[in-house]
């Protein structure tokens, strides 16, 4: 039986409801279909369209004002996925492509598939509700800004308990990683010897590389769903290093290759991970036979062998 979340939220005190919902969904926008429950959805797209527009001017703002090249590839997909992103207030039926659907309570009897994200600004009927209830997936969470609904007692769970689903995959993720003398606090920490310390963690988790990306893609399932989150600028740093080493272990791994960890990053700019392309010097910084050379020199015969392969061999 799926299990549903709810999250109680109000309008910020220095915007408006499309404002906040906005900011939220942002954090949320990798993660399956939006539904918006409003009054007057053509009115609630509107206002919605124009704080999104606000929210990719200030990415492009940000991707502008760096000389980064990874931050710069990081901010252009950011802004490429939002733009993207349709908004309409028709029906799934009538627009079953569409990203974020505004629709009235009144219309609640099919939603899109997949849909993980619900912003609730009316309050639907209970026959509504059950209907809208019965077609949500497992994990997707209700923001509810009215608050006129005691979610507990319809069988909903709060969005804590992702949150501590989340913790309990993070503390299996870093005992995993410590079992292999990898830490990730000094992976983040921004200091010149990260990329040979990023390099050992590659050659070491390229040897125990599918445990490790099941384990990976657990904490980054729940971390997805957890979202938002409040975190310390040292946990977002090191939630970064290690979507960052998943991404790398699988780009490097033979096998399907899925966009899940290029697509999961915090508001921290210490990391990018977006990397579709096979060039080299965005791994490395240098070309192949001398980053393999160098890479045997340093006793790193995982490494050396997986950059062989996936750059001779795709």
């Amino acid at each position: 039986m799926a299990t549903h979340y709810f999250e109680l939220r109000k309008d910020s005190m220095h915007g408006s409801l499309s404002t906040d919902m906005m900011r939220h969904l942002h954090t949320r926008q990798h993660l399956g279909k939006v539904v918006v429950i409003c009054e007057q959805p053509a009115v609630m797209l509107s206002a919605a369209r124009k704080q999104w527009l606000k929210l990719s001017r200030s990415v492009q703002k940000k991707r502008a004002g760096t000389l980064n090249a990874d931050k710069i590839l990081k901010y252009t997909h950011a802004v490429t996925h939002m733009q993207h992103m349709r908004f309409t207030a028709k029906s799934p039926f009538d627009e079953p492509d569409a990203d974020v659907y505004f629709l009235s309570s009144g219309l609640l009897e099919v939603i899109p598939a997949n849909c993980l994200s619900v912003y609730m600004a009316t309050r639907p009927s209970e026959k509504q509700l059950d209907a809208l209830l019965a077609q949500l997936p497992d994990g997707a969470l209700l923001v509810d800004y009215i608050r006129v609904t005691a979610w507990s007692s319809v069988g909903l769970e709060p969005k804590q308990v992702l949150e501590e689903r989340m913790r309990i995959h993070w503390d299996e993720l870093q005992k995993f990683l410590t079992a292999y003398h990898i830490d990730l606090s000094r992976l983040a920490d921004g200091v010149p010897g990260n990329l040979e310390r990023m390099e050992e963690a590659l050659d070491v988790l390229l040897g125990a590389n599918h445990k490790f990306l099941q384990i990976a893609g657990g904490f980054q399932r729940a971390l997805e769903l957890a979202r938002p989150l409040r975190l310390s600028k040292d946990i977002r740093q090191q939630y970064d290093a290690a979507i960052l080493l998943a991404h790398r272990v699988q780009a490097l791994t033979p096998g399907a290759f899925t966009q899940s960890f290029l697509e999961t990053y915090s508001e921290d700019d210490t990391f990018f991970l977006y990397d579709s392309s096979r060039d080299i010097s965005l791994l490395l910084g240098q070309n192949l036979s001398e980053a393999i050379a160098r890479h045997i020199r340093a006793n790193r015969p995982h490494l050396a062998a997986a950059l062989k392969h996936y750059y001779l061999a795709g």
